[in-house]
């Protein structure tokens, strides 16, 4: 039987390897967007640039949304005292990003060597229930630029300090097209407006569905305010394991397989200018719906909704689909990858490779241009 208090020895480990590698002086450890932070979306970019950093550096499942909400707490309290310091421009009433990142860093840096002393160590919380087991990968192909990203977060009520006996994680695809702005912005940015929303415990449907439109419409405000471009489509995942409740949420072509069994659910019906209900939508609104290659909005956009795309608003809206899904127990394993890995592999093929490689213990599934996160044992 194992020790109750093994996971200390595991995160002693972490913060020893930690003190040893961190480098202090460097100025730009994580990847940065180029867009300024207004006072909405300081906590997701702490999120953002903690979880790069913290995952860089092997930082334990179990430890990082304690440390992250550790993070939060007081980089916000730095920032209230000292904002000049931590990038804060009155003038414009925006962060510098650069600024306020290197702020996060050292916060993070002095957290984790406060921890080396024992007696700060034992005040960590003991790890929860066993998070499930998640794989992603990605691949940028021939693009000059990767313009996809990849959310997993396994205790989303920890990091935002939710009081809340009901654990919560969240997975998210963000494929982005025309440029990587949106979907680096919506991979930062979505979850924290989703944890954040007035429903989120008691109706996660229409948290989801708000998170969606807040997420677009600070977004587009960025584009029209800061020069930015691109879109990107979105699908998500809830997970309320004691609830035994899915939520699925998306815009666009991205999609979502849940597997029990080796049956196969499509969870998602992809936003496409094809269908008969978006292309009379599109066309209320003054679009158009043009054959070039494929079914396009206006002649150029190949999905119909999506987080962005301000010049094919109102035509292409961010506004989601979300659904839910019981879930008895018995489940293998959720696919949430985008068209990347659906133009090329079939729905039952993708699922029995994914058995095959729970069978051969196999890390990361590699194909073509596919974001792929796959959520192994979703009960």
């Amino acid at each position: 039987m194992a020790n109750k208090d093994d996971y200390l020895i595991e995160y002693r480990q972490f913060f020893e390897n930690f003190a040893q590698t961190v480098n202090p002086n460097d100025q730009l450890p994580v990847r940065l967007s180029s867009y300024k932070l207004v006072n909405t979306e300081v906590v997701g970019g702490i999120i953002d640039w903690s979880t790069q950093y913290l995952n860089q550096k092997k930082c334990p499942p179990s430890l990082l949304a304690p440390l992250i909400k550790i993070v939060i707490e007081e980089t916000r309290k730095t920032c209230k005292k000292q904002p000049t310091l931590c990038g804060f421009n009155p003038d414009d009433n925006v962060y510098e990003p650069l600024k306020l990142m290197q702020t996060v860093m050292n916060q993070i840096n002095e957290i984790c060597f406060r921890y080396l002393d024992n007696s700060k160590l034992c005040s960590l919380p003991s790890p929860g229930p066993p998070y499930c087991k998640v794989s992603a990968y990605a691949i940028k192909n021939v693009r000059r630029r990767m313009e996809d990203r990849h959310v997993v977060i396994h205790d989303l009520n920890t990091m935002f300090n939710i009081q809340d006996t009901n654990p919560s994680s969240f997975y998210a695809i963000f494929d982005g097209h025309a440029g990587h702005d949106a979907a680096a912005y919506s991979a930062a940015h979505l979850h924290q407006f989703l944890a954040e929303n007035s429903n989120y415990a008691t109706d996660p449907k229409q948290a989801l569905r708000e998170a969606f439109l807040k997420t677009d419409a600070l977004f587009v405000n960025k584009c029209q305010t800061e020069n930015l471009s691109s879109g990107t489509t979105a699908v998500c995942a809830l997970l309320r394991p004691k609830e035994k409740s899915l939520y699925i949420a998306w815009v666009g072509d991205s999609q979502a397989l849940l597997v029990k069994e080796g049956r196969v659910l499509q969870c998602v019906h992809p936003h496409k200018p094809c269908r008969e209900d978006e292309k009379s939508r599109i066309e209320k609104e003054g679009g158009a719906v043009i054959f070039w290659g494929t079914w396009r909005v206006n002649g150029q956009l190949a999905v119909s909704r999506a987080i962005g795309d301000l010049e094919y608003k109102p035509y292409v809206t961010a506004t989601p689909d979300v659904r839910e899904i019981r879930l008895s127990g018995e489940e293998d394993f959720l696919i949430i990858a985008c068209d990347g890995l659906w133009d090329f592999l079939s729905e039952d093929d993708a699922a029995n490779t994914v058995y095959e490689m729970i069978c051969s213990n196999t890390a990361n599934f590699q194909y073509k241009t596919v974001q792929l996160i796959l959520h192994l044992n979703v009960c």
